[in-house]
């Protein structure tokens, strides 16, 4: 049976991080040790040992926050920046030379959404909208950007079925994908999971997942998706973090749970992919002996 093994670890211990994949290259942003918010960006080969190395940070810390690439530009969200405040500034990222710039700004202040960029455009769906419910119910609520429009704008598409935050969105060749989540900061997280057509621009559920997941990590593999982590439990409680991972396969429309464990678990993590057949779980919180800390642990899986 194939294990997680240990590849080079972060810079810096994150979670409520994002990662984002432009060609060859992956890059993990912000998020915060549970003390300090980040600004930084590190980055590495998705092939390989994988060395991280600092690029230029983003022109403002975040955490719980959106991103995603479209036309090979990467884009962060909303989240939560310096004091707690809830953002609707969006920053984008052009690999090539660099540097941060402005994008359009959200039309809401979101935290704990998520985005995926399909078809060059870029979708924002989720989280909680600003930071006046103390409960943290979550919106239905999806917006895509055209980054080509000659006056680029946030515009809305049909909402998902199931409100969410803290779960993933991802992007196949033709469809997003929703999944998991919360739908309030006090719930338990969900299972289900929910796929949009842009060319109908209808949501539909498929096959739900073996375990609740909030917080997760998800990448697509090639043809598959692979989710890793996250947990059953409302927001705060230890044990929602868990060791398993499952795959989804478009053909037959079904999740596999896989045997394989995270040596432990872990929730506020990210996923991508080193190949076709070999996925990354980078940083995150973890249940290590009973005690929840923020790691820097960079692990690596080989596909059945």
């Amino acid at each position: 049976m194939n294990e997680w093994k240990y590849r080079p670890p972060l810079l810096s211990p994150r979670f409520g991080h994002e990662v984002a994949a432009v060609g060859d290259d992956l890059f993990v942003l912000g998020g915060t040790d549970g003390d300090v918010g980040y600004s930084s960006v590190e980055t590495r080969h998705a092939r390989g040992e994988g060395q991280w190395h600092y690029v230029s940070p983003m022109p403002v810390s975040r955490g719980s926050f959106a991103a995603g690439v479209a036309g090979g530009i990467v884009y962060a969200a909303g989240g939560i920046g310096s004091g707690g405040a809830v953002l609707d500034a969006v920053d984008r990222y052009d690999p090539e030379r660099d540097e941060w710039g402005p994008a359009p700004a959200l039309p809401v202040p979101l935290a704990a959404a998520s985005a995926a960029g399909l078809d060059g455009r870029l979708y924002v769906a989720g989280g909680v909208v600003g930071d006046a419910d103390p409960a943290e119910h979550a919106t239905d609520a999806v917006h895509v950007l055209d980054p080509a429009d000659p006056r680029p704008h946030w515009v809305p598409v049909a909402p998902m079925p199931t409100p969410r935050a803290r779960f993933r969105l991802v992007a196949t060749e033709t469809h997003l994908y929703a999944i998991g989540g919360l739908p309030s900061r006090g719930q338990d997280a969900l299972a289900s999971v929910e796929r949009y057509c842009p060319e109908s621009d209808r949501w539909e559920a498929v096959a739900p997942m073996h375990k609740r997941r909030g917080a997760p990590g998800a990448a697509v593999a090639g043809t598959r998706i692979v989710v890793a982590g996250g947990g059953p439990a409302p927001v705060g409680d230890p044990t929602a973090r868990d060791r398993t991972a499952e795959v989804f396969d478009a053909g037959t429309g079904y999740w596999v749970l896989l045997g394989t464990l995270l040596p432990h678990g872990r929730s506020s993590l990210v996923c991508a992919a080193a190949s076709a057949h070999r996925v990354l779980a980078i940083g995150g919180s973890a249940n290590t002996y009973g005690s929840v800390v923020t790691i820097p642990d960079v692990l690596s899986l080989k596909l059945p």
